[in-house]
This record gives C-alpha cells, sequence and structure tokens, in this order.
C-alpha cells in the first residue's frame, strides 16, 4: 500500500511490466493519461500503449536484455509516441528502470505535449524577433545620420550603415570598440570621465540634449557634428545621432564671406542704406546709416524699419510691403517716395526714400535709399489716406457705390426691379452651441464664412451682411449686370453645399454642421445707413421671400421660388417641391435647386449680351414632391 501511494502521487505516468512486457501495475496519473481503468491495464502489453514506429523492435529488445543482460534502455529516456484509449497520440519522453533482484521493469512517461507547443512557440517568437531586429536594422540603415548605440562601458553594441560611411571603419571594426575611438585625444578623456560622473550619480548633463562636437574619421582627418544623445533605461545602453556639418560649415562660410563684400558696398555709398526682408525686418545697413539716424549697427539689426518711421508711416509701410508680397503689384518698388523719418533721439524730418527689390540665396530683400528732403511731404501723407479710405470702402460696399458714396456721401437709396436674394443658415445652430465655448462658436463661424466670402468673390457677388449664423448674400444691384445675376447667385449656392462639404470633411471638432438656403428675385430697395461702419442693406418684398425660403426649407438642400427658376437659365436642373404657405403671400410653389452644368467662367456683360429672342429656361426636372 505505501508503494502504491507512492506511485500514485507522482506527477508523471508510472508502469510496472514484466520481462514479457505485460502490465503488472500501474498508476492513478496512467488511468487519467490514457483513459483505461486500472484493471483494463493488468495483462495488457506495455508496447500497445507506447511506440517509436516499430514494436516487435520494442519486444525484441526486452527478450534481448532477458537473454544477455545487456541492458540498452535501461536508465536512459528516449521521445516516443503513446496511444490512448480512444486511439489518439500524443508525443511523450519514456524512461524504464529495473528492480534489482527482480525481472520487474518500471517504466515512467511524462507527457510533452505542452513543452512540443511551448517550444513551437518558442521559435515562433525567436522568428518574430529576428524579423522585427532585421526590420530596425532595416529602418537604421535608412537614416541620413550616422548612429552609435553603446554601453554602460561605452562600448559599442551596434552602428548602422551611415556611420561606416561616415567614418570609414566597417561594422566589425566598430562592434567591441570604445566609442573614444571616433573623438580627437582631447575630447576622449572627458567623455569616458563624463559617462562615468553620470552613472555614478544620475546627472544628467548630455543625455537629452544635442551639441556641437568635433568627431575623427578612421583616417585621422576631424570634422564638426551635431550629438544627440537619449538613454533606454529597461537595457542601460545610450544612443548616440551624429549628423555631418562640413557642408553646413562650409555654406555659413560662404555666407560669411558674400557678407563682408555687402558690408564693404553698402558703405561705400554717401546716401543712408537698409537692407530689409520681406517682414520689414532691417538686416543691414551701411554707415551712412547710423550717422543719419544715430543708432548704431547693433541697434538697428533685428529691429523693423518702423523704428525710422513717425508711428503713421510705419503702418503705412507694413501695408505697402504686406500686399506688394501678396500680389506682385509693384506700387513703391523701384519709385521713390517721400516721407517723415526719425531719428533715435525722437525728432523728426522729411525725407525721400527709393526701395529696390534683390534676390540674394534664395530669398528676397528690399534696399532702401534715404535722402533728407523738405518738399511734398504733406501730399504724399493725403494719397496714402484716400488710398487707404478707398480699399476700406471697397471692401464694405460694391464698386459703383463706393464711387458714389465718395461724390456724394449724404445718402444712397435706389430701388431695383430684379435682385437676387440668397439667405443661407446652420441648422440647429443654437442647439449646437450651447455646448461650445465662444472661442470655438466665432472660431467655427468664422472658417465656414471665409468660405463663403471667397465664393462671393469668385461669383461676383454682394456680401450684405451677417447675422449670427445668418449668411445674406445678393447679385450686384446694378442694371448692366441684371441679366446674369441670377445664374450667378444660384451657382454659388450649389458652391456653398459643396464649402460645407468640405468643412465637414476636414472633421470639425464639433461635428458635422448642415445648410438651409433659400433664394428669391424680385423688386428691392437698398441703400448705405449710418455715417460709421457703413452697410449697403436692402428691403423689399424678395427680401422677405427668399428669407422665408430658408426658414421652410430642408437641411442641404436649396428652396428657391418659382421666379427664380425662371430666370436662371436652362442650364440648371430643378425639383419640384410642391406649394407652400409662406406668411404675408400665401401659397406659392416652391423648387429644390439641384445641380448646374459646368462652366469655365461667367461672361461679364461686355462678353455676352443677352440675345434679343432668348428662350425661356426649363422650369424643372421633376414635378414629383
Amino acid at each position: 500500500s505505501i508503494v502504491g501511494g507512492i506511485l500514485d502521487a507522482s506527477f508523471h505516468s508510472l508502469f510496472v511490466f514484466n520481462q514479457k512486457c505485460i502490465i503488472q501495475k500501474v498508476n492513478k496519473k496512467s488511468c487519467e493519461l490514457f483513459g483505461w481503468s486500472n484493471d483494463e491495464f493488468m495483462g495488457k502489453n506495455f508496447s500497445t500503449i507506447v511506440t517509436d514506429g516499430n514494436t516487435s523492435k520494442n519486444d525484441s529488445y526486452i527478450d534481448h536484455s532477458t537473454e544477455t543482460e545487456i541492458k540498452h534502455m535501461i536508465g536512459l529516456q528516449r521521445e516516443v509516441l503513446a496511444i490512448r484509449k480512444d486511439g489518439s497520440m500524443f508525443p511523450c519522453v519514456l524512461g524504464l528502470s529495473q528492480w534489482e533482484n527482480s525481472d520487474l521493469i518500471c517504466g515512467s512517461i511524462r507527457d510533452t505535449t505542452i513543452d512540443k507547443e511551448y517550444q513551437s512557440e518558442l521559435e515562433r517568437k525567436r522568428e518574430e524577433l529576428e524579423s522585427k531586429q532585421l526590420m530596425i536594422h532595416g529602418i537604421l540603415d535608412a537614416s541620413f545620420h550616422a548612429l552609435f548605440v553603446i554601453n554602460e562601458q561605452c562600448i559599442i553594441q551596434m552602428v548602422n550603415a551611415k556611420s561606416c560611411e561616415v567614418f570609414g571603419w566597417t561594422n566589425d571594426e566598430f562592434i567591441g570598440k570604445n566609442i573614444n575611438m571616433i573623438m580627437p585625444d582631447d575630447m576622449s578623456t572627458h567623455h569616458d570621465e563624463y559617462v562615468k560622473h553620470y552613472l555614478d550619480t544620475g546627472v544628467r548633463k548630455m543625455i537629452g540634449t544635442q551639441r556641437e562636437v568635433t568627431a575623427k574619421r578612421k583616417d585621422g582627418s576631424t570634422f564638426t557634428c551635431r550629438l544627440g544623445l537619449s538613454e533606454t533605461k529597461e537595457s542601460g545602453l545610450i544612443c548616440g545621432f551624429i549628423r555631418d556639418l562640413t557642408s553646413e560649415k562650409a555654406a555659413e562660410a560662404a555666407i560669411a564671406h558674400e557678407q563682408q563684400l555687402l558690408t564693404k558696398i553698402l558703405d561705400a555709398s554717401f546716401d543712408a542704406l537698409l537692407v530689409i526682408d520681406e517682414r520689414g525686418i532691417i538686416q543691414k545697413v551701411n554707415a551712412a546709416a547710423t550717422t543719419v539716424f544715430g543708432w548704431s549697427e547693433a541697434e538697428f539689426l533685428g529691429n523693423s524699419i518702423n523704428i525710422i518711421m513717425s508711428v503713421a508711416e510705419g503702418k503705412k509701410h507694413d501695408l505697402y510691403l504686406q500686399r506688394y508680397c501678396r500680389t506682385g503689384h509693384k506700387k513703391m518698388i523701384g519709385k521713390q517716395r517721400e516721407l517723415e523719418a526719425r531719428k533715435k533721439d525722437g525728432s523728426l524730418f522729411p525725407c525721400t526714400i527709393g526701395l529696390t527689390e534683390v534676390h540674394h540665396m534664395g530669398s528676397r530683400k528690399f534696399v532702401g535709399f534715404i535722402k533728407d528732403v523738405t518738399v511734398q511731404k504733406s501730399l504724399l501723407i493725403a494719397e496714402a489716406e484716400r488710398q487707404a479710405s478707398d480699399n476700406l470702402l471697397h471692401n464694405i460696399l460694391p464698386e459703383h457705390i463706393a464711387h458714389r458714396l465718395k461724390q456724394d456721401p449724404s445718402h444712397i437709396a435706389d430701388h431695383y426691379d430684379n435682385t437676387t436674394i440668397l439667405f443661407a443658415d446652420i441648422v440647429g445652430f443654437t442647439d449646437k452651441t450651447s455646448r461650445m465655448s465662444p472661442h470655438d462658436i466665432v472660431s467655427m463661424l468664422n472658417d465656414l464664412f471665409s468660405r463663403f466670402d471667397y465664393l462671393v468673390g469668385r461669383y461676383d457677388l454682394n456680401k450684405v451682411k451677417t447675422i449670427g449664423d445668418c449668411y445674406m448674400a445678393t447679385s450686384i444691384p446694378s442694371d448692366e449686370l441684371e441679366h446674369d445675376g441670377c445664374a450667378r447667385v444660384c451657382r454659388f449656392a450649389l458652391d456653398l453645399l459643396q464649402a460645407v462639404k468640405a468643412f465637414n470633411d476636414s472633421g470639425p471638432r464639433h461635428g458635422h454642421v448642415s445648410l438651409r438656403v433659400g433664394i428669391a428675385t424680385g423688386q428691392v430697395v437698398a441703400g448705405v445707413l449710418g455715417t460709421k461702419r457703413f452697410l449697403f442693406d436692402m428691403w423689399g418684398d424678395a427680401v422677405n421671400v427668399a428669407a422665408r425660403m430658408e426658414q421652410h426649407g430642408v437641411p442641404n438642400q436649396i428652396q428657391v421660388t418659382e421666379k427664380v427658376v425662371e430666370n436662371a437659365g436652362p442650364e440648371f436642373t430643378f425639383e419640384f417641391r410642391g406649394t407652400l404657405n409662406v406668411k404675408g403671400k400665401g401659397p406659392m410653389g416652391a423648387y429644390f435647386l439641384k445641380s448646374a452644368k459646368s462652366v469655365c467662367a461667367r461672361l461679364s456683360v461686355k462678353e455676352r449680351a443677352p440675345a434679343k429672342n432668348e428662350p425661356k429656361p426649363a422650369r424643372c426636372q421633376s414635378a414629383v414632391i
């Protein structure tokens, strides 16, 4: 019973069989592993449950061992296949031992299924690791900069292909060497001391930073480079990237040489001379400039050119320069102009400045020559103010209205028989913005309305105003443009929906928006209101109807009146929606504007006049509600 208890306590399957291979005893693990009961095992040949592919060979081995007492397998282990009761096989390790002074043989069987799976998984992970290492090496070798990985003893563990190219050593020559092999002698000692100090104290001086150092090639030549160091705490390795600065230093030397030449040229001038960049920042002055204005060269450099101008002139100069850089329209470049210049002591004096443009090493510079003058200063200021006023008026009012306002500022009020009005409104704006900050609301509206403003300019329309999330635009109320104003507004409306789609596709922070658009055509009264912040506004039945078309519209649809369908032209496709009960108007037919034929550009009035008997446009594509 004691022996049986010991056998049953084993984690492995145990069998006792005689020299005929007949099983005499098994433990519980054997029954659990193979599926037979203890009684079913008794009397079975051991070879029926264990095989290495040749059962007769197993029996002959036992017979040979019995006859000759030569034991080949006793005391050894070998891998075999075991057979369960259900016929399934599994890999195992078989160990045999023989009791002393007995004919009985004990067999121990350990199931290696899990071991095989573990080995297979281990092999898979090893292959995966090798694949990742190859990928990492490939990425590192593709780097434009040299890479070194060293351990805490400063011994090189890995380099990339660029390191071999830059320094001249092979990969094998690098690996296992101290990193100071790429440093000049005076630096290598300090490097080892720094690493030792860092490892002892943990105080970082270079880790995580970049600095310029001198590196040494295999041939002994040195070059300037930028070194960046980082540490991987888990591995204790330090990684260093090295960028060769040889070309950059040569370029810097060439620039310095040209700057010296430029300085000599500037100092040869009798007049004050200043060089500025596209932002108006002073890049260079000559000796005459320091004499005239009283600032030293160091005080000039890096400051805006405005320091030598009065406040008013400085602002105008910025506008001139920005407009030229944006449009290429030369207003001051290549010409002379008069202004008041300011000295370091604050005193002003009239001068003439001549500007010319030069291109230097891929950048654009502006050179100004300054002479003291006393004549025509007042004329220059008046002209600049008039131009600024015109620009402001043209941004606020249609061009012909701005011209009339300048001629007669008292009042402007006109009646127009056929003007097309458009209202666009963001659907659910109040609910949507109740969860947004004021900054986010303004940012969203500014983004959308800036897109709309661009389209207003593209189709030569008149932006009347915005009220909250509502955008109002019309055709230019002028007799010479009335024949195609409706068509331009319709195309503008279709592009509004595309602009909203583009806004939504950009992934806005607070979700997508939808737009309702309404269009009507008819009589309006238009005029300029107020004396400050002029507004060219419109009133009339057509304005109210356009607003109702938008209010009763459908998200992402353009709802128009029947008159718009009649006036738009044959290139548009409409869909009849049905009859709406419009406040103040009663029942009105409503249509959806669906599409327009592609056109290269809108013809101007001078290029295209309406034909006398031009056919009436198709009213709609479908009459289905």
